[in-house]
């Protein structure tokens, strides 16, 4: 993966867990949705510290 791909990719997935985060902190969510939100975001954390990784 090129560098500038990469790094636009961890924008977006970046951007992807601050909106995350924002609905769950909301509290107008569901309890299924804050379930779904959970794995969702912890997935997007685990490619981040992928990349991160990689690096």
């Amino acid at each position: 993966m090129s560098g500038e791909h990469k790094t636009e990719t961890e924008r977006h997935l970046r951007k992807a867990l601050r909106h995350l985060s924002a609905a769950r902190e909301s509290g107008d969510l569901r309890k299924t949705n804050d379930v779904a939100l959970e794995e969702v975001s912890n997935t997007v954390s685990s490619v981040l510290r992928e990349y991160e990784g990689d690096e």
